[in-house]
């Protein structure tokens, strides 16, 4: 009987096939990080740095999320700007009107009223544009439609033979009042119920940017170049009620309605720079968050990428290595036992 006494070749094939399964796995690893760009969990360089990946990702997804809310901010925005400049437009096309219709001769035959109707419905449509079910001109109250009606179907404010100049039967501008207290209103607001305060306040209307950062943004219905543009295209309707009766009444309140038209376009540009200086904020609030998430997907990236040239000549490598376990494992299973238990 032969004596087992050492290592025996049985026990170098046992080690043969532990370091073949070894390879084996770690030519699977190498081949998972070729194939996904990424370290395996429980390498080295991922599990050593494990706090910081996941504190990184944290903050990747919380300047993700804030920057996510700076864009939607943004769309809106730049759907105020758009829908300013309509109604700039539309006022500037009432004061051709208004120029052209003072001829009471020409206003005669020309039916002042109608293209005065057709603005105010013009504007009522610009202020009741919405972001989704969103109304973008309703401030805090963003579910409710800022105007009451049609705006052609505002009643009879200046009746005729009124006095060029007089002050309706409501405040303009439109100026909000504590714990709900009744206000005299332009009848074209829906102020709706509970604390007018914050009905229409565009300031209450924000969102974090950053952390401990807020902006306010946002138009409001109320704003004095919305009411005096309707106001004066009012003034220019109801003018017409003394058209062939007092013309010169009627010439001296188209007049009237011109510099209150005026003081709209004025304010209405006022308006709009002041969503232009909120668009440039939130731009650059969102340039700064589009940077950030540029730095923290590199530091993410040189923990969690691997190295694909090195990764390749690690596979190389393993295979080499395998391929002469299992040339080696071969010659050994071709041995007789004599010279396999030797």
């Amino acid at each position: 009987m032969v004596a087992v006494t050492g290592t025996t070749q049985l026990a170098r094939q046992m080690a043969m096939t532990r370091n073949i399964s070894l390879l084996t796995t770690m030519l699977n690893q190498q081949n998972q990080q070729l194939a996904t760009g990424l370290k395996v969990d429980g390498l080295i360089g991922v599990s050593a740095q494990a706090q910081e990946l996941g504190q990184l990702k944290s903050r990747l997804g919380t300047v993700e999320n804030y920057n996510s809310g700076v864009t939607t901010a943004l769309n809106r925005v730049e759907l105020y700007a758009l829908s300013i400049e309509k109604i700039i437009d539309v006022a500037t096309e009432a004061q051709s009107a208004m120029i052209t219709n003072r001829d009471p001769a020409f206003a005669k035959t020309a039916a002042p009223a109608v293209l005065a109707k057709s603005m105010l419905d013009q504007i009522g449509s610009i202020l009741q544009t919405k972001d989704g079910s969103r109304y973008l001109f309703s401030g805090t109250n963003y579910t409710d439609n800022p105007t009451n009606g049609s705006l052609s179907a505002i009643p009879t404010v200046y009746g005729a033979g009124a006095v060029p100049g007089a002050t309706p039967g409501y405040t303009v501008p439109f100026v909000p009042v504590a714990n709900g207290a009744a206000v005299p209103q332009p009848p074209y607001l829906n102020t709706g119920g509970g604390n007018q305060q914050n009905y229409y306040d565009y300031g209450n209307v924000g969102l974090y940017v950053d952390d401990g950062e807020q902006v306010s943004y946002g138009v409001s219905a109320t704003e004095d170049g919305f009411q005096r543009v309707v106001d004066a295209l009012v003034r220019f309707r109801d003018a017409t009620a003394d058209l062939g009766t007092n013309d010169g009444n009627y010439q001296v309140r188209v007049d009237d309605a011109m510099k209150q038209l005026n003081l709209a376009i004025s304010d209405l540009k006022t308006t709009a720079s002041r969503n232009g200086y909120k668009q440039q904020q939130l731009t650059e609030v969102q340039d700064r968050h589009l940077r950030s998430q540029d730095l923290l997907k590199i530091r993410i990236g040189n923990i969690q990428n691997s190295d694909t040239a090195e990764v390749s000549t690690n596979i190389t490598n393993l295979q080499t290595a395998l391929e002469a376990a299992y040339m080696v494992t071969s010659r050994t299973l071709s041995l007789s036992l004599v010279n396999y238990l030797k």
